[in-house]
């Protein structure tokens, strides 16, 4: 396939997260230019990367702006239903490219000319219309409200689907989601695990524990903090988000928990730490543990999601039940001295740079 054919199509930019990382490092490996709605104010983009924005003025600039700025946890109905729609016209300049690598699951809603491959690495589907549907229901405490919410949930669930329809081949991150899109979608997907960046490594064990990631609900740090706050080894959270004040307060009072916030050389701090514990709720991928397993840490993860594959019990780590007793008796019966951390690293090798780019470059060019 000739030089210029192939254009990435990422939703948004609303900061530089897991998805958007992804689409900075597909474009570097398939040397693509990047399609986006919007980048948001104070959005770091790499000066290598050219992204292409379609409809910044309306997402970012009057009461439009104002509008759709507004953020709850990422689910902003406005902003969510405005970008699908803007997507399925895209842009122009979209038509001229033979293959389209899509990034993150609203992307998929771009409707291709008849020559176009389209290829879709969503992350997950949507994740509040399918495994996580129930668990949302239950927070809406009002009898009307939870009609109107799963009416809503309905609408975009057929939606969603009828979009899977422009897609000719599917790329999970993890086995994890293939499976779901197996389930959801009916369809089989590739595997390309994202890319380790960064300088990971183990230099010393300062005798604490790591967590870190973005501070919400699905990311359980709650649970982690609780487990400490009986224990009499070290924690130092690092990350920030919407539950960073409820973390702080827990931690009050408790000399061996450390909340540091957004730590920018994060890969130093984990490079000394005894070990990296992860608790997400069903986790897609992890790239947290991913991140640990390169730097030839023990990872005591949570035992479902993508992070029940990541460790191996007594060889890359422990696993651990999500409940406040299962860590604290993971912690207890922890002894640093079991693990090789050559064999771990050797275990993270799967999440290396140069497979991420040899396998996607193998997807993408197949098609064409």
């Amino acid at each position: 396939m000739s030089e210029g054919h192939i254009a990435i199509l990422h939703d948004r930019f609303p900061g530089m997260g897991g998805g958007e990382t992804f689409a900075v490092e597909a474009s570097r490996v398939l040397d693509a230019p990047i399609y986006t709605m919007y980048v948001a104010e104070e959005t770091d983009i790499p000066d290598d990367v050219d992204v292409r924005t379609m409809r910044q003025s309306k997402y970012t600039t009057g009461l439009s702006g104002s509008l759709l700025e507004w953020r709850n946890s990422g689910m902003n109905p406005f902003e969510t239903t405005s970008v699908a729609i803007d997507m399925t016209q895209g842009t122009d300049e979209l038509a001229e490219y033979d293959v389209l690598l899509e990034s993150a699951p609203l992307s998929k809603y771009y409707v291709p000319e008849t020559h176009q491959r389209i290829v879709h690495y969503p992350h997950s589907p949507p994740r509040w219309l399918y495994d996580l549907f129930r668990d949302r229901m239950k927070r809406v405490d009002y009898p009307a409200i939870g009609f109107a919410a799963r009416a809503y949930a309905k609408l975009w669930r057929a939606l969603d689907k009828e979009a899977v329809d422009y897609v000719d081949t599917f790329v999970a991150n993890s086995e994890l989601i293939r499976d779901r899109i197996r389930r959801y979608y009916d369809r089989d997907a590739e595997v390309v695990y994202p890319p380790v960046t960064g300088d990971w490594r183990h230099t010393a064990d300062d005798g604490y524990f790591v967590t870190w990631s973005r501070l919400d609900k699905e990311k359980r740090i709650d649970l982690i903090v609780e487990a400490f706050q009986k224990l009499d080894q070290r924690l130092i959270v690092a990350g920030d988000g919407e539950h960073r004040e409820k973390i702080e307060r827990m931690a009050e009072g408790h000399q061996n928990i450390e909340v540091r916030g957004f730590v920018e050389d994060i890969e130093s701090l984990v490079a000394r730490a005894t070990a990296v514990i992860y608790a997400p709720t069903h986790e897609d991928f992890g790239l947290v543990g991913a991140e640990a397993l390169t730097a030839g840490k023990p990872l005591i993860g949570v035992d479902e999601g993508f992070t029940r594959y990541q460790v191996d019990d007594g060889v890359t780590g422990i696993p651990f039940e999500p409940t406040v007793e299962s860590l604290r008796d993971a912690i207890r019966t922890f002894d640093p001295s079991e693990f090789d951390r050559a064999k771990i690293q050797e275990f993270a090798k799967r999440y290396r740079y140069e497979q991420f780019e040899t396998k996607l470059q193998s997807v993408v060019y197949d098609c064409g």
